[in-house]
């Protein structure tokens, strides 16, 4: 969020990176899902990675498949999806700095780095709370990229899938059950320290 506020096209940076905040989980799935794309070094590559890596000389790679790179390669997805929302939420926080504070930390002879440590973290803290635990949430209760990308194969696994594998796939509507009290249970805290947080906020 610092960097793209300093950008030379700011609205623009920002506008892009705001975009996919707008796809579904599944439509973002699908879309990532092609660009890891794999088929043998003999037929021609659709996925756009693995044509990056054949144009470079590469031989062409299962990312979904080989874990536990497969993993990340998921959390990129989404980070490319919650991006926007972190930017927009960070941005209006480093904004909202008081200008007056600003100028006497560059008067003291503040350096960038330190301007980042010591002014804008601290200020915008109650606002990174807020991108952290939310993030935190939609992570914990992940499942449409899962689903739509490996189907929680190849090490890929997480309790929503498997929730849904149990309770739809296997008939085990118990154990189904279970695990969705168990990521119930997961996600309340972060709730409950969200909404204590927001509250702090308004209070002051």
């Amino acid at each position: 969020a610092v960097l793209v506020d300093r950008a030379r096209f700011e609205s623009l940076a920002k506008a892009l990176i705001f975009m996919p905040t707008a796809i579904s989980f599944v439509g973002a799935g699908i879309i990532w899902k092609f660009v890891y794309a794999y088929r043998s070094a003999e037929q021609e590559q659709i996925g756009l990675l693995n044509q990056i890596v054949v144009t470079l000389g590469g031989e062409p790679q299962q990312w979904l498949q080989n874990p536990p790179l497969n993993t990340f390669f998921l959390i990129i997805v989404l980070v490319w999806i919650q991006a926007g929302f972190a930017m927009v939420v960070l941005s209006a926080a480093i904004k909202a700095i008081p200008s007056d504070i600003i100028e006497a930390a560059r008067l003291d002879g503040v350096n960038a780095w330190q301007m980042f440590w010591r002014i804008t973290l601290p200020s915008i803290r109650p606002a990174l709370v807020v991108v952290v635990v939310t993030i935190s949430i939609a992570t914990l209760k992940l499942f449409d990229i899962v689903r739509t990308m490996t189907n929680g194969n190849f090490d890929t696994n997480v309790i929503a899938t498997e929730m849904y594998n149990q309770a739809f796939r296997y008939g085990q509507t118990g154990r189904g059950s279970a695990l969705a009290v168990v990521l119930f249970i997961l996600v309340i805290p972060l709730v409950i320290y969200q909404i204590r947080n927001l509250r702090k906020q308004q209070e002051a």
